[in-house]
């Protein structure tokens, strides 16, 4: 059996309209004939040749997209219909986006009719709720075809992903032994158990389940000296990459952040320093996570060990 997917859309206010839900008996529907869900368009600069035949790419970038919804509105009545239509209205205010963007979020359902993970991407309002209105069936309705803007042209997961560099102790079962309690009163007795502390390691995978390589930010807690290097070994999309530390010095209890996502990078200690670039190579390279499996390691650590390092992420999506 196919099953719809569940499509949401979060207001500007905080609102939320279930535009499309298993069982739903919602009042605004969307209806066959949404676009813009899928692959965004790129723009792919590519140089000729002058005396050869061809080209060669020189760069490429996702563009914004553009996203089409066609709605129906309903109410038992044209002043209920009305209210909804301006709930609505008032969600999707543009000039109120420069503090919180619409957010249009969906999942898909697999052949189990169970849902996906969610995806959201951001978004404004263009144009589409001019719009006509009818009566049908005794009831009353509005229908629009409701155009968004989404400046970013990836879906994203609602929540990152973190990644500790530890290992950890083996797990026991959960459930006691015949005749021994639920609890273990000693740590050694029963069936329930903590496992040994996570030990810190300077070699992890990371996965990135998305589409698209995305940037990671930083948490490390000293102690921590540098010189050292966040090192990505290479994947089937690229080669190793090394962001190198020069001076990093963080006492222990002391946190840096390291933000790598271009328009949001930065660098910053729990001690009050917000722009540390000295920490930094000269012309640091920030390298992504590509999608799939990725080998990252903490190369040229002397010292004391970290009490703890870790990498998070937003996974980026082509589509939903």
């Amino acid at each position: 059996m196919d099953y719809l997917p569940m499509v949401t859309l979060n207001g500007v206010d905080g609102s939320q309209f279930a535009l499309q839900a298993r069982g739903s008996s919602g009042n605004i529907w969307l209806n066959e004939g949404a676009k813009g869900l899928d692959m965004p368009t790129y723009d792919v600069q590519a140089d000729e040749f002058p005396n050869v035949a061809g080209s060669v790419p020189r760069s490429v970038r996702g563009a914004g997209r553009e996203i089409f919804l066609p709605l129906t509105i309903w109410g038992d009545t044209r002043a209920e219909a009305v209210e909804l239509k301006r709930r609505l209205r008032r969600a999707l205010a543009p000039t109120r986006m420069f503090s919180r963007m619409a957010k249009l979020v969906v999942a898909e359902s697999n052949s189990d009719g169970a849902f996906e993970d969610q995806r959201e991407i951001e978004c404004y309002y263009d144009n589409g709720m001019e719009g006509t209105e009818g009566e049908e069936n005794g009831r009353n309705y509005f229908r629009y075809g409701l155009v968004l803007q989404a400046t970013d042209p990836y879906f994203r997961a609602v929540s990152d992903v973190r990644v500790s560099f530890a290992t950890y102790g083996e797990v026991r079962k959960f459930f006691p032994p015949e005749d021994e309690p639920f609890v273990s009163p000693d740590g050694v007795s029963g069936g329930f158990k903590l496992t040994a502390s996570p030990v810190f390691t300077t070699n992890i995978t990371v996965t990135n389940p998305g589409d698209e390589s995305a940037y990671p930010t930083w948490t490390i807690v000293g102690p921590i000296e540098g010189p050292f290097n966040l090192v990505r070994a290479a994947t089937a999309y690229s080669d190793e990459e090394v962001l190198a530390i020069n001076t990093l010095s963080l006492a222990e209890g002391e946190t840096a952040t390291l933000v790598t996502e271009p328009g949001r990078v930065s660098l910053s200690t729990s001690a009050g320093a917000q722009a540390v670039w000295s920490s930094l190579a000269v012309n640091p390279h920030f390298w992504e996570l590509d999608p799939g499996n990725n080998a990252v390691s903490i190369v040229g650590l002397t010292g004391d060990e970290p009490t703890s390092v870790s990498i998070s992420f937003r996974p980026k999506y082509l589509g939903m």
